[in-house]
Order: structure tokens, then C-alpha cells, then sequence
């Protein structure tokens, strides 16, 4: 059994910066990564779906801390997972790494101060690691199970059926009559490249979304990088840059939603065919941001609905035939059949924090999704325990890296304490009575939604709260402090 001062779970984007930000904030600390594949990148290293890319701009989606090499935003997954794996090894994370490993339970011991760890190889031998803190950087959706979504009759289809989730190299489209099943980012992401290649491509959702086209490259990005004769320098400009446009470009269209809608609909019928009715397919129920805001590069969603194989229906499923679906336009009522060969299911991820187990502590299981988030980092009456969650307005990966740094700025606080433990604590019992129930994660995404049973809550006011911007959390970080809300426990058990 092994002893560590932090154990990460998860080698991801979030798992990386966390490491890079323990070995530059506290270079003394000794931790090591627990990642249960055999390779760097996360979601970027799983997704192999059609088109899999970045939602967001790279310029803002990279790490703060290692130079993005590419003259493209919005990149595809490949490059992504390349470039995680390209700054681990400058940054001598990757020695750290140990791949094959599956955590399964975290037990907590008051009497020891320590986390012990169960892990098991990929020879399905288990061991302990002990360790001080334990930071989860493991995502939030399940690698085994996607969104379970009642699809009336589609047992009886007789052709195939596939989810994004589960896509393998061998999934053939040509000369096929495809069904695109959603109209979440996936969707958005997949139906040009399945256009491209399938025989007729149908995009089926139930409800519209809001699809923002950018252009692929920026071209104030690569004038940057020319400009400053250090590329660091350039690349550091150009993150705040991007980062200062999307939070203001969000606050705009959350503060004004009707300018929003009027904008984005402005888009979308100018980028459209003829054939689509931009006020039936593209008019959502729900203001932008409301759900997060899809992005299309270079319009290439909305070129593809330029082809003749290439069509989009709104309306409710009535049922899946044998050999095809029946869809109910809501407009004029009709009920249209739409052949098929292949269905695939792009109707979302089935949350789940923490791989779908729970911490334990001193032999109690906790229910995380009954306590609340204090900072987006931890969680109520759970000692030395992070999650790692990023912002669903925006880039994930900056409010990955802003709440970490709350939990480096605990750690240094621990320090100057001589604290062997934090705990974040609610005062009393009827302060906790009085604080609203939110979801931890604000986007009323249809998984989202269904998901607020599996996830931690908010009261939506500091510091049991939800990071809601970038700007909001380096506030806290660098004004706020690390007292309010959190116990801290020296080794003879009294609490500072």
C-alpha cells in the first residue's frame, strides 16, 4: 500500500491542468494520476463518432499553459487528444500516469486523515493507494451507458441501430439511408460528415436548437502569434482575449435574450436553404443559454442542408417501423414515414459523477447528490474530496482550471494551519433548511435535467454556489477566501 499526498482520478484535460497546477503551486507535493485506459485525453482519446470535435474555441479551450499548435479552432477530437498528450510530456506529467487502473471505492478515515483508494488493474488485481486528498477528474457521464430514451417501436426496427457513444471503425454509411436521431451538440457535430458519405441523411428532433456558425480560423489569433515575437506571449493575449469576447458575448445574450433569438434566427435564415423553414427547425421553446448554444464552423451544419440527400424534420416520433420512423410535424399536424436503414440515436449522456460510486466516510457511504456544492470544487461534510466541473455556458476547461485553483488556495490555506483536513461545513441546521435547492449544473439540457437526482446541489449563493463565469471565480479566488463555509481540523482533532 502506497501513500501520496494527492491521488487524481482521471487523465483528461481536467486531470492534467490539476496536476500541472499541484507540481507549479506546490511543487513539494507527491501525487500521482489514475487513469483506467491506456492512453491521455479523456473524452478526446473515446469519442470516435463522425466528426468529433471541440464545441469550443481552441483558443480558449487549450490549457493557459501549453501553446496551442494548430491554426484552427474548434478542433477535432484526434488533435485534442495529441495535444493533451503533447503537454503532459513537456510538463513531465505523463511520469505520473499510471493507465490501466480502475478506482472503486474511497474510504475516508478520520483517525488516519486519509483517503485509502481501491484500485484494480487490467489483470484485475486489486490494491490501496492511501493518500491526503483525492481529486476527481473523471467527467461527468458514464463510458458504459449513454441516455436511456423511450423510443416507441424501436425494437421492431429491422435495420441498425447506433449511438455515438459506442462507435467503432467498422460502422459502414455509404449507400445507406441514415437517421440522425437529437439535436444536441453531437447531432449538430455529426450530420455534415454523415452527409457526406451516407446515402440520405434525415436530422430528427424533437425540439430545435440554436446553432451559432464561426469561421474555423481566427484570424486576430494568427495575427497574434506573428505579432509577439514570443509565441507564449502571443498565445497569453490571445487566451484572455477569447475568453473576455465569450463571457461578454454570453452576458449580452443573457441579459438581452430577445436581441439573442433575433440575432441567431438572423443567421440561421440567411445561412439556410430555401427548403428549411427557419421558424419551424430552428425557433427553439427556450432562450440561448438556457441550453448550451451549439457552434458550427465555417456553417458547415448549415451547408449540409444544402444537399439533395441531406433534409431536417421537427415533429414527435410516433413510433419506429420496421423499416423506417413515423414522425408527427407539429405544424400541420401530418404524420410523414421516413425510410431508414441505420438509426442513430444522438439523444444524449448519462450523467454520472464519480464513475458511479460514492465516497465513504469512516465506513458511511455519503450520498453526494443530497449536499451541496461549496465552490464547484467540493462538497458539504466531505473532508479533502474534489470534483472537478467546468462552466456549461461556456468553455469548460477555463472553469476547470479556476476551480482547482480554489482547491490549490485550501490546500495553502491547510499549510498555513497546520490543518490536516478541510471539511466545507454548513453553519447550522436551519441555515442548510433555507438554502434553495438548485442544480449544480445550470443548463436545462433534457440529460441535464434528468441527471439532478445523480448530481450534487447548489443554494446559488456564495459560497454554496455555482461557478457561473470565469470572471466570477478569479474574483472569489483572488478577493474571496478559502474560511467561509469550510472547517478545517488540526492533527489533534481541534477545528480551526
Amino acid at each position: 500500500m502506497s501513500d501520496l499526498d494527492v491521488v487524481i482520478v482521471g487523465a483528461g484535460l481536467s486531470g492534467l491542468n490539476s496536476a500541472y497546477l499541484l507540481q507549479t503551486e506546490l511543487p513539494d507535493i507527491k501525487y500521482t494520476i489514475l487513469e483506467r485506459r491506456n492512453i491521455i485525453g479523456g473524452t478526446w482519446a473515446f469519442w470516435k463518432y463522425p466528426g468529433a470535435r471541440s464545441d469550443s474555441s481552441s483558443a480558449v479551450f487549450r490549457f493557459a499553459w501549453h501553446p496551442w499548435p494548430h491554426d484552427m479552432s474548434f478542433p477535432d477530437a484526434p488533435l485534442v487528444q495529441a495535444y493533451a498528450a503533447d503537454a503532459a510530456k513537456v510538463q513531465g506529467i505523463d511520469k505520473h500516469i499510471r493507465f490501466n487502473q480502475s478506482v472503486g471505492d474511497r474510504h475516508w478515515s478520520t483517525d488516519e486523515q486519509k483517503w485509502t483508494v481501491d484500485v484494480t488493474d487490467e489483470n484485475g488485481e486489486t490494491s490501496q493507494i492511501k493518500c491526503r486528498w483525492l481529486i476527481n477528474c473523471s467527467g461527468y457521464y458514464s463510458y458504459e451507458q449513454a441516455q436511456q430514451v423511450d423510443i416507441p417501436g424501436i425494437k421492431s426496427f429491422k435495420g441498425e441501430v447506433k449511438h455515438p457513444q459506442f462507435w467503432s471503425d467498422d460502422i459502414e454509411l455509404a449507400d445507406k439511408r441514415v437517421v440522425l436521431l437529437g439535436s444536441g451538440a453531437t447531432a449538430i457535430t455529426m450530420l455534415p460528415h454523415i452527409a457526406k458519405v451516407a446515402k440520405h441523411t434525415t436530422m430528427v428532433q424533437r425540439s430545435p436548437s440554436y446553432v451559432l456558425a464561426l469561421p474555423r480560423k481566427d484570424t486576430v489569433t494568427a495575427y497574434l502569434r506573428r505579432f509577439f515575437i514570443l509565441q507564449k506571449i502571443g498565445d497569453l493575449v490571445d487566451w484572455y482575449r477569447q475568453i473576455i469576447i465569450e463571457h461578454a458575448f454570453v452576458y449580452w445574450i443573457m441579459a438581452f435574450p430577445t436581441a439573442g433569438r433575433k440575432l441567431l434566427r438572423k443567421q440561421a435564415q440567411k445561412l439556410l436553404p430555401e427548403k428549411v423553414d427557419v421558424d419551424v427547425h430552428f425557433n427553439p421553446k427556450y432562450n440561448p443559454f438556457e441550453q448550451r448554444l451549439c457552434m458550427s464552423p465555417d456553417a458547415d451544419f448549415y451547408r449540409a442542408l444544402h444537399r439533395p440527400n441531406c433534409d431536417i424534420v421537427t415533429g414527435a416520433i410516433e413510433t419506429v417501423t420496421e423499416t423506417g420512423i413515423r414522425v408527427k410535424e407539429p405544424k400541420n399536424g401530418e404524420v410523414i414515414d421516413i425510410p431508414a436503414d441505420m438509426i442513430i440515436t444522438a439523444t444524449g449522456l448519462h450523467v454520472e459523477l464519480l464513475n458511479g460510486r460514492v465516497p465513504i466516510v469512516d465506513g458511511t457511504p455519503v450520498d453526494v447528490t443530497k449536499l451541496y456544492s461549496w465552490r464547484s470544487c467540493m462538497v458539504e461534510t466531505v473532508p479533502n474530496f474534489c470534483f472537478i466541473i467546468g462552466y456549461t455556458t461556456g468553455t469548460w476547461t477555463p472553469g476547470a482550471d479556476a476551480h482547482f485553483r480554489t482547491v490549490i488556495a485550501v490546500m495553502k490555506e491547510m499549510r498555513k494551519r497546520g490543518a490536516s483536513s478541510a471539511i466545507p461545513t454548513i453553519e447550522s441546521a436551519e441555515q442548510r433548511t433555507k438554502m434553495a435547492k438548485l442544480p449544480v449544473l445550470s443548463c436545462s439540457a433534457g440529460y441535464l435535467e434528468k441527471a439532478r437526482d445523480r448530481l450534487p446541489i447548489s443554494s446559488g449563493k456564495y459560497p454554496w454556489t455555482t461557478g457561473l463565469t470565469y470572471f466570477y471565480d478569479v474574483f472569489y479566488n483572488y478577493w474571496g477566501n478559502v474560511r467561509d463555509g469550510m472547517k478545517y481540523v488540526v492533527s489533534d482533532k481541534k477545528n480551526l
